[in-house]
Order: C-alpha cells, then structure tokens, then sequence
C-alpha cells in the first residue's frame, strides 16, 4: 500500500475491490476517536473498508499470591 495522498480525513491506498489506487476517507467514529486518529477508512468510489494502524491489546494484569506465615 502507498499512500499517495493523505491529511487526517482523507488518503490515497490501493482498494482491493477496485483494484487500484483510490481516495479514502473516515466516516463518523462510532468509537469515540478523534477526527484523524480512527483506523477505519472507507474507499469513496465503493465502499471498501480498510484498517490502517496498531491493534491495541489489553493485557490482564495477574496478581502474585503468596502463602500466609
């Protein structure tokens, strides 16, 4: 994928259901991100939605236990 063209709202990627490069853009977060901060991207010509970034991961915190005197 290369970015041809991009600011927070919009980008240049290749969509696969087109097949080509095409523009990008972030529909409404439903997640709470910030304008420009949300992984979701949707192609405007048809549709294609692509994840661009990290995954983040919660790791459960364990908690050592020891034996009482």
């Amino acid at each position: 994928m290369s970015a041809l063209w991009s600011s927070p709202e919009h980008r240049s990627d290749y969509c696969a259901s087109c097949a080509g490069e095409r523009l990008f853009e972030q529909p409404p977060c439903l997640d709470g991100h910030e304008t420009g901060q949300c992984p979701e991207w949707a192609c405007l010509e048809c549709g294609h939605a692509i994840l661009l970034g990290l995954a983040e991961s919660v790791r459960p915190v364990r908690q050592l236990v020891t034996a009482a005197a």
